[in-house]
């Protein structure tokens, strides 16, 4: 099968689902189309754990056709069973442990080729409210959906799911994936995943509940999961639905319908050429007769100024409601327009829908209903509105090209996304840039573990932590506000390690690393060269290329698909031999073989690849040490 024939494959399989059909043959696809797995490989290949270790010691270094072949012989045999997860635990920014689980490479590769058809399920039929997990969505697109749609909230209503992917119950997973899939192998492999189990201190653990974090298919699983709350919730919305608009106020209308009067008034003056107002030859006489040009625009612009001042509609019509819903993985907030009470009525309903029909319960410290003044943190920003009071200015001038106007402040609650100060301080401290203390007393540290990094690499660590924080901070309208301090205690930071790498103060620093025409911190290497980033170096309109923080790297991937063409090319890319079977040998950064002693490593870094296909005598003599300095055949 061709990838063009996977791909109609995978298309007439989501066609299916929009139909509300049941999937079919899901099965044959993994133990008879060598395709999918190729795709399953290119997919994973370049991820950060393809080279750590699951209990088996396998990683993606040593991947050939023939261990794609093997997986598919074990699947159409029935041998295959995926091995336990070696659980380790990461820091969370709250100072806990988050459990994680790495499998192994095999059962990676078995996961992403499920993953690769479970999308082809469900991706179509997700919802538009739904943004974690998504191919090509971010935090910023829920973000601002969310700002957009939830103009006018009074209440936000805040859910958090107690160990949400601890806690998952598979045998109402099963039921859920049977809704969409009519192969029951299919489904059997997926519950055989989850039934795995995990290792810890050498000890096996049962899996009862949950899927692993850590796992290729956890993410779409958890969404299948979560889906039929998706459902509910935007019946919901749709029930609470009332109204056009809000009722507008009776000395609004009559406003409105006089400057409306004028301007029909001076249009016709206009178009008839006339300098002062007819009478009527029949019926009653306007009020505007005998008045001039002049007086009816004084009047209107009169009109036009109490109409600014005056509030449009009723903020608390009763016949007016309105329920917006965004969901990020576990993390799902409402928007409601309405009564505090009515709020609560909708909090309860969904709690009682989470644990009746998928057996999940809500923290009842975090789930909670909040003032739209008070606001919401959703996805590290800090949610707010403000609603204009009763006697309020309405009138708000502002420049636009060049000439001032006028232009009204809607009262009826614009969604505000703020950075909130307890996050830059957590990512600072996180990062070790220094200690806030009360704000007037804070403190720049140097970084002892970067002390060994060349000057270059020093700067360039700095500048990707800097820029991917701000990238994801971008949206805010406090900005510059909530980053500039952050920004000033980064550099001081940088400049304190570069101090202490070289033993020389911070005066020297600066005299050493700028110049005159540009006084932000300059290294060269070589050819190239980099500057000290700045926060408006950001594209704020652009759309942001990360959601998190990253560590650096310098090294330059080819295309995902490139790997897989190279081996099916049946040639290695060291001594140049042809036919035979072949290996991809991978390394986990660039920086790993940055001294570049062996010709392997050498060929790997003229290329600026991580990856190499080798023939197996070549892999296999390179682990062992005694890799003869060929001279290779492939250019670079």
């Amino acid at each position: 099968m061709s990838t063009q024939n996977l791909r109609k494959r995978l298309d007439g399989i989501s066609k299916c689902s929009i139909n509300g059909e049941r999937a079919r043959d899901l099965y044959k696809l993994l133990t008879n189309k060598p395709k999918i797995w190729e795709l399953a490989y290119a997919n994973i290949s370049s991820n950060d754990g393809a080279t750590t270790k699951g209990v088996d010691g396998v990683t993606a270094d040593g991947h050939s056709v023939e261990r794609s072949q093997e997986i598919m012989n074990q699947l159409r045999n029935g041998t295959y069973r995926p091995k336990p997860t070696c659980r380790v635990y990461i820091p969370k920014s709250n100072g806990k442990q988050r459990p994680l689980g790495i499998p192994t490479f095999t059962d990676k590769l078995v996961q992403e080729a499920c993953r690769i058809i479970l999308d082809a399920i469900y991706e179509p039929v997700f919802s538009k409210f739904s943004f974690g997990f998504r191919k090509g969505i971010g935090t910023h697109d829920a973000l601002i959906s969310t700002q957009k749609r939830f103009q006018g909230t009074k209440w936000f209503i805040e859910f958090d799911i107690k160990g949400y992917f601890d806690n998952i119950d598979h045998h109402i997973l099963v039921k859920l994936l049977k809704k969409k899939n009519d192969d029951e192998r299919f489904i059997a492999l997926i519950g055989w995943m989850l039934k795995a189990g995990y290792t810890e201190d050498w000890k096996f653990n049962r899996t009862h509940s949950g899927t692993p974090q850590g796992g290729v298919i956890s993410p779409v699983l958890a969404n299948i999961y979560l889906h039929e709350l998706d459902v509910f919730i935007t019946d919901l919305c749709q029930q609470t639905h009332k109204g056009k608009e809000r009722k507008v106020y009776k000395e609004y209308k009559e406003l409105d319908k006089s400057k409306q009067r004028l301007r029909r008034h001076l249009n016709r003056m206009r178009d008839e050429n006339l300098e002062i107002y007819p009478d009527s030859e029949k019926g009653p006489q306007s009020f505007d007769a005998g008045k001039t040009r002049k007086e009816l625009v004084k009047e209107l612009e009169k009109l036009t100024d109490e109409t600014l001042r005056t509030r449009r509609s009723d903020p608390l019509d009763q016949n007016f409601r309105r329920l917006q819903y965004t969901r990020y993985a576990d993390d799902f907030l409402l928007g409601f327009i309405g009564s505090k009470a009515e709020a609560e009525v909708i909090m309860k309903g969904i709690k009682e829908f989470l644990q009746r029909t998928l057996s999940l319960e809500c923290s009842e410290e975090k789930t909670k209903i909040s003032h739209h003044s008070k606001g919401a943190l959703f996805l590290g920003y800090h949610l707010v509105s403000q609603t204009l009071k009763a006697n309020a200015t309405r009138v708000k001038r502002q420049m636009k090209e060049g000439t001032m106007i006028r232009r009204r402040r809607w009262g009826i609650g614009k969604i505000e996304l703020l950075i909130p100060p307890s996050k830059v301080k957590e990512y600072m401290e996180r990062k070790r840039y220094g200690k806030l203390n009360n704000g007037s007393n804070w403190e720049a540290l140097h970084r002892a573990e970067l002390l060994n990094n060349s000057d270059y690499e020093i700067l360039a660590q700095y500048n990707g932590e800097m820029r991917n924080f701000a990238e994801f901070c971008k949206i805010g309208i406090n900005f510059h506000q909530g980053l500039g301090f952050l920004h000033y205690i980064v550099q001081t930071s940088l400049v304190k390690t570069l101090a202490a790498k070289h033993k020389i103060s911070l005066a020297q620093v600066y005299k050493r690393y700028t110049d005159g025409n540009d006084k932000r911190i300059t290294i060269k290497d070589g050819k190239y060269q980099i500057h000290w980033f700045k926060l408006k170096d950001i594209n704020r309109i652009a759309k942001a290329k990360t959601d998190v923080d990253k560590e650096y790297n310098s090294s330059i991937h080819s295309g995902r698909s490139k790997i897989v063409e190279r081996l099916n090319a049946e040639e290695c890319e060291y001594c140049g031999k042809t036919g035979g079977y072949f290996e991809v040998r991978h390394v986990r950064k660039m920086a790993d073989i940055k001294e570049g002693k062996e010709k392997w490593e050498k060929v790997m870094i003229a290329r600026n690849r991580k990856k190499i296909v080798l023939c197996i005598e070549c892999h296999d003599l390179l682990h062992v040490g005694k890799l003869p300095d060929f001279r290779c055949k492939a250019s670079a």
